[in-house]
């Protein structure tokens, strides 16, 4: 008789939140607050980046030359990574059924 093998595929999920800080002397558009994400935060170190100003395209009208070369600061800083508790386990294969 020959032996049949089963396999399953067992994935756990769970929601990790990594938290990620950024200051800035304007109000910044939803945007620039990604490119400054996205760009200039280092997540492989906790301390405080300053100057990320430098990863926004300032084109547009909101501000003068002289304002983003002088006035405007923007720092940053990865706060840590929150690591879900509450993992979800979802398992594929021929799974046998139990009669009760």
């Amino acid at each position: 008789m020959k032996k049949q093998k089963y396999t399953y595929t067992v994935a756990e999920q769970s929601v990790d939140v990594r938290t990620t800080e950024i200051s800035s002397t304007v109000k910044l558009t939803w945007d620039e607050i990604q490119s400054v994400y996205s760009q200039g935060v280092d997540l492989e170190t906790q301390n405080v980046q300053k100057g990320l100003e430098k990863y926004i395209d300032w084109c547009g009208e909101r501000f003068t030359d002289y304002e983003i070369s002088n006035k405007i600061k923007i720092e940053g800083s990865y706060q840590g990574t929150y690591y879900g508790d509450d993992a979800q386990l979802s398992i594929e294969g021929d799974i046998e059924e139990v009669q009760s």
